[in-house]
């Protein structure tokens, strides 16, 4: 897949014409990032973003991409505020803009702000940014236009207004004197500076480097935390699901396959078509050593030397159980990020096993049974349903569990067992019965 960059007012179309194989697209809003990870780049520019008005790229969506092994680029505008932020994530910062937000120099926001026109206009400058003022000025004085003073006072000046209502004639109407005012207009038409254009040149030039070195992003240096936030996110469920939302009944129905514990199996099973599509997922260190404590638990593997024998016994050393292990979180780590897009597949092969009808009529049944008379332990709901449903031992982390088949959180996890188990009980199901706590609660 080509590198993405995001970019609209701080390059013009001549800056991008010789970088053909680069996907330019607007500049990126909450979302865009993250649907750009789906496509499987080897590296993402950002330069400009929306901010005013509309929700700005988030730095989770940044950090994903950093996880599923993606270079991001950052400079100019958005782009250099974010690398400011995450470069000590992995975030690659280019150009003197990203510089001086990372050391404390420039601290605002407006610094890089503008407000331009539309696409179809070429995004045309409505407003000249702080930096590119700033950078002007300098250059002024340096060149023995105006003295420092002006420029300093000119700089404070420009400072104080709105973002919106920075503009060169505002600047040359607060010289104050008319010879020096007339001298620093005329300068302008040709010195100029556009240190935002000139950013985002430098990080074209760094990415269009970085693809051609055949270089590859490293491993991240932190752990992505998977929060309900994140999960529930409306832009990063609509990218995953390009045929829309589940139906209600739909819904019942995966609850029930998570309730029999045929979930995990089931989405694997329909990735398989995602991969033969060509999707691939790059494990983090996290997801390794969860994929590996999971092989070893299932099969009881407490001691390394339970390892190794488990390998020699099935013509494997542990190179090649470590490869084994990457593979599986590799396959995981995709699942979960596509789990949306699974649904409906999950519910295809459903079908094509004759086994929808049963789901969707226990589905149906515990929707109308009543809700728990009175809360369960979570404790016991646990043992009920690890132990005596699925017959295996509870996970040392149950939250975790509950994210692997597709929910939230460990909230909606023990609520939907709390229905079951209600559900279960008032049934009088011989499998159900069994677990009493202190107070005589089956």
């Amino acid at each position: 897949m080509n590198p993405i960059v995001f970019c609209g007012p701080s390059l013009r179309a001549h800056d991008i014409a010789s970088y053909g194989g680069f996907e330019f697209r607007p500049p990126v809003r909450q979302g865009d990032l993250y649907a750009a990870t789906r496509d499987r780049p080897r590296a993402i520019g950002v330069i400009d973003g929306y901010f005013d008005g509309q929700p700005a790229v988030l730095h989770k969506e940044i950090l994903w991409a950093l996880t599923q092994g993606i270079a991001v680029f950052g400079a100019s505008s958005m782009g250099a505020l974010r690398a400011a932020e995450l470069h000590s994530f992995g975030m690659r910062g280019v150009g003197r803009i990203f510089n001086a937000y990372r050391d404390g120099e420039l601290t605002d926001d407006d610094e890089v702000a503008l407000i331009h026109g539309p696409p179809e206009t070429g995004y045309i400058h409505l407003s000249e940014p702080m930096v590119n003022i700033r950078a002007t000025l300098e250059q002024a004085v340096a060149e023995g236009i105006i003295d420092r003073t002006t420029g300093a006072r000119l700089a404070a000046s420009s400072k104080a207004r709105f973002y919106r209502g920075r503009t060169w004639p505002d600047v040359l109407a607060d010289v104050g004197d008319r010879r020096t005012e007339q001298e620093l207009a005329a300068w302008l038409r040709t010195g100029k500076l556009d240190r935002k254009r000139q950013d985002g040149l430098e990080l074209l030039k760094e990415m269009d480097a970085f693809i051609r070195s055949g270089a590859a992003q490293g491993p991240p240096n932190f752990h992505f935390e998977w929060t309900e936030n994140w999960h529930n996110a409306s832009w990063r469920n609509e990218a995953a699901r390009p045929g829309g939302k589940a139906t209600a009944e739909q819904d019942a129905v995966l609850d029930e396959l998570r309730l029999c514990g045929d979930y995990a199996q089931l989405r694997r099973e329909a990735l398989l078509r995602l991969l033969a599509r060509g999707e691939h997922a790059a494990p983090d260190r996290q997801a390794v050593r969860r994929a590996m404590g999971d092989f070893r638990s299932r099969r009881g593997l407490m001691r390394q030397t339970d390892v190794i024998g488990w390998a020699r016994d099935n013509g494997t050393d542990l190179a090649g159980l470590d490869r084994m292990i990457e593979d599986d979180a590799a396959v995981e780590t995709l699942a979960r990020d596509r789990d949306g897009e699974l649904h409906r597949a999950i519910l295809d092969r459903l079908r094509e096993l004759g086994l929808y009808p049963g789901y969707r009529d226990k589905a149906l049944a515990r929707q109308q049974s009543p809700s728990p008379p009175a809360p369960v332990p979570r404790a016991l709901l646990a043992a009920w349903f690890f132990e005596k449903r699925l017959g295996r031992e509870v996970p040392r982390d149950v939250g975790d569990y509950a994210i692997s088949i597709g929910l939230p959180g460990i909230d909606r996890f023990y609520d939907l067992l709390a229905h079951e188990y209600a559900f279960a009980v008032g049934r009088g199901a011989s499998d159900d019965s069994g677990l009493t706590d202190e107070n005589g609660l089956t």
